[in-house]
């Protein structure tokens, strides 16, 4: 009951303060002449990632930190049927 007591008070506590400094008046950021030039973005050559290699990287993080968490865990033998059946039995039967 505490518990909830404190939380109830913490979230009204920040309802306050939000609605404080939603009401205050907006700051306003003043550059000065000799700072402008810390605005201004360098052109660059080639600012972007080729799409193979974005999915091959994506591909290759997620079955890195995927696979060797199941592969290590007994209970989880039958995760690829328990996955295309119902995907939070993957989580149940890991917490067991």
């Amino acid at each position: 009951m505490r518990e909830l007591a404190i939380e109830i008070g913490v979230r009204a506590l920040l309802f306050g303060v939000f609605v404080f400094t939603e009401f205050l008046d907006p700051f306003q950021r003043v550059i000065q002449p000799e700072e402008i030039w810390l605005y201004k973005n360098p052109l660059v050559q080639s600012d972007n990632i080729p799409t193979r290699l974005m999915f091959i990287l994506l591909l290759v993080e997620s079955l890195a930190s995927f696979l060797p968490t199941f592969a290590t865990d007994s209970t989880t033998r039958l995760w690829p049927t328990q996955l295309v059946t119902n995907p939070t039995s993957v989580y149940e039967s890991r917490r067991r």
